[in-house]
């Protein structure tokens, strides 16, 4: 009998960045709203938020507030035009993941 046993180290399947991908075209700028997506920012997801739909206060405050965000957390934030953004954490680019789906979706 052993003390000591090897354990079974169960490799979690890599997800890719771009399978936590959020895409948004905000409506609203309510804090409940903006506060549950910032969360997602932080627990990995990016965000490509459009802000075509906002009031131009609405939109500089909903920047503001998620870009406070991405300096805390050490991400990027990238103008894919003048209304739409993507804001991601500082792996955002690691599995380069998200520059193939951007190539993809948006040429």
């Amino acid at each position: 009998m052993g003390l000591f046993r090897k354990k079974n180290k169960n490799k979690e399947s890599q997800v890719l960045t771009s399978e936590k991908l959020i895409l948004e075209q905000l409506k609203r700028d309510d804090d409940q709203f903006i506060t549950s997506l910032a969360r997602k920012l932080i627990e990995g997801s990016p965000l490509i938020l459009n802000f075509d739909q906002l009031h131009v206060d609405s939109a500089n405050k909903v920047i503001s507030f998620i870009s406070g965000v991405v300096f805390a957390i050490e991400g990027h934030i990238v103008e894919i035009n003048e209304t739409t953004y993507l804001f991601g954490d500082k792996n955002l680019y690691t599995d380069n993941s998200i520059e193939a789906w951007l190539k993809e979706n948006l040429n």
